[in-house]
Order: C-alpha cells, then sequence, then structure tokens
C-alpha cells in the first residue's frame, strides 16, 4: 500500500504534503485526486464492496438499460449509462477522481460532518497507471471504439485487463462537469487500486485537527454542494449544510 506521504497536522503541513506526494511520483504532467472521507476506507469501487458485485454486475447493468431506454429514450453508449449508473447510486466498478484538489477535498468532508476522524486525499498519475497494462496515456471513452465496457470487461476483447484503467469520460452531465470528473475501471483483481499499483498512487492524510481550516478553505474557494452537485439534490444539500450546520 502507499505510505503516507505526511499525517498532516496543519494546513501548511497537508499542503506540503501534497506537494511531497507529487514529487514521489515524479512530477507528473497530470494528476488526479480522491478524497475519501475515512481514512481506513479502501481504495476499491462500489461493486467489489458488495459481497455479491461482481457475479451480479451483469444483471444490474442489464436491468439500468432496459429501464433508463424506456424512462429517457435510447441513444446513450455503454460508458455513458456506467456513468450514469454511477451518478444514480447503482454499485459501478467505476471509482471517481477529479483534477482538481479542492473537489477532492470537498469529497472528503462532504460525505459527513463528523470532524473527529482522519480523512484521506490519494493523488494518483494516470498515465503510468495505464502504462501496467500496456496502455498508452488516459483512455478516451466512450469515444474508442475498440475499448468498449461489455466487450472489455464481460468478454475480454480486444483484452482482459487485470489492472484499473484511468478513462476520461465523456462529461455527458453537469455533475462531471462540475466536477472535472474522471474514472478509474477496475479489472478483473478486486484488490484495492493503491494494493495493485502502489507505485504510481500517493495518500496525503488529513486529520481531524485541520478539518475546520479545510473548510474555510473551501468556503473562501466557493466548493460548496451546490456547486459541485449542480442539482436539485446539491441545491438541497447546500441550503441544509448554509442554514442548519453547526
Amino acid at each position: 500500500m502507499p505510505e503516507a506521504i505526511q499525517r498532516a497536522t496543519t494546513w501548511e503541513e497537508f499542503l506540503a504534503g501534497i506537494r511531497a506526494a507529487k514529487v514521489s511520483l515524479g512530477n507528473p504532467d497530470v494528476v488526479w485526486f480522491r478524497g475519501q472521507a475515512k481514512e481506513s476506507y479502501d481504495l476499491l469501487p462500489s461493486l467489489m464492496r458488495h459481497k455479491e458485485g461482481l457475479a451480479k454486475e451483469r444483471i444490474l447493468f442489464n436491468e439500468y438499460e432496459r429501464s433508463a431506454s424506456y424512462l429517457q429514450g435510447r441513444g446513450k453508449t455503454e460508458w455513458e449509462m456506467l456513468n450514469d449508473m454511477q451518478h444514480y447510486g447503482i454499485p459501478t466498478r467505476l471509482l471517481d477522481w477529479t483534477e482538481v484538489l479542492g473537489i477532492a477535498i470537498a469529497f472528503s468532508l462532504f460525505d459527513g460532518q463528523d470532524d473527529t476522524y482522519d480523512s484521506a486525499i490519494y493523488i494518483l498519475d494516470p498515465v503510468a497507471l495505464n502504462k501496467l497494462s500496456g496502455v498508452v496515456g488516459v483512455k478516451r471513452a466512450p469515444n474508442e471504439k475498440e475499448f468498449g465496457y461489455k466487450s472489455v470487461y464481460w468478454e475480454g476483447r480486444p483484452f482482459h485487463p487485470n489492472y484499473p484503467i484511468a478513462i476520461d469520460s465523456s462529461l455527458h452531465n453537469e455533475r462531471m462537469r462540475a466536477q472535472n470528473g474522471s474514472f478509474t475501471v477496475q479489472g478483473m483483481d478486486d484488490r484495492p487500486l493503491d494494493v495493485q499499483a502502489s507505485g504510481v498512487v500517493r495518500k496525503v492524510i488529513l486529520t481531524s485537527d485541520i478539518k475546520p481550516a479545510a473548510r474555510e478553505f473551501l468556503e473562501h474557494a466557493n466548493l460548496h454542494p451546490f456547486s459541485i452537485y449542480p442539482d436539485v439534490v446539491g441545491m438541497a444539500r447546500h441550503i441544509v449544510r448554509k442554514h442548519l450546520s453547526p
């Protein structure tokens, strides 16, 4: 697993830890961030957190595909439908990442108001991750015809990925655009990403001591639930947090 660059106890130490993490990765041109509310959480997508998740992956997708076609009409690609499933809370093999550190910090804090536990920010080199699978650069799903969700992950054509693969989705909904979002797609190995590919990911711990400073940063940066979730759900969360949070 990746060694935590630093267990920061001040905001300055946290930022220094982020810088050190990038240096440790070789200062890649592109880095992705992921915030997790609890430092102890595994770096695993929701499908792998369910005991029978992989066994029921096709059932979940096929039922969503049928239902979504009835409600929304046809026309979306497999990757866009998988993206929507992630958006609506159906377990998938996708793990969310962002190119914006502030958004990752927001995710680590918005998942709960309990500041008594430590959170974590992961820093990923997506290009180096894909090299482990012989993939050049970041996959541009759904624009690559030979990289179909069903053909690759269900049928193993043209290859059967073992490692997670970093993909840049089409940002086809408002949430993805607001979050500068991308994904890693879990491969056949169901272990956490940081266990499989420890050389391409780093972890910086956002301790409970500095969460007040992190929340102040988000306020100054105008990062709140409605700016990150630009829909009715995000608006409602923002109103509650604005007027009722301690």
